[in-house]
């Protein structure tokens, strides 16, 4: 009888390279990925295909003057151990300039508006 293995929650930040012909390195893309894992080391390899599958390229039509661009995985920036039993995960997104003005005594009303769905 085979036991049943424990998997934890892990969090990468994968970074691709946005790669122009000619030019090179035109921009970096970043995103967060939570996911289940056995350990560490098969946390890793799960990232790394992550990355991997979501590479791609941009070739113009035949005829058109456009470079190709190519996007591909550069690095797998963190690679951080969550642990089990988790419902729920937050993910810093960092600080916002303002650029509204917002009084003090201003009262937010967070539950008066439902958000819409993203697609």
């Amino acid at each position: 009888m085979s036991e049943i293995k424990v998997q934890q929650w892990f969090q990468a930040r994968l970074r691709w390279a946005v790669m122009e012909q000619v030019s090179g390195l035109d921009h970096w893309q970043e995103a967060e990925h939570i996911f289940l894992s056995e350990n560490r080391e098969t946390a890793f390899q799960q990232a790394l295909r992550i990355g991997w599958q979501q590479e791609h390229s941009l070739t113009p039509p035949e005829g058109e003057d456009a470079p190709r661009i190519d996007c591909r995985l550069a690095e797998i920036v963190y690679l951080e151990e969550l642990g089990v039993g988790r419902t729920a995960f937050d993910v810093y997104l960092g600080d916002k300039e303002a650029n509204e003005p917002i009084g003090f005594d201003h009262q937010f009303d967070p539950a008066g508006r439902v958000p819409p769905p993203m697609f």
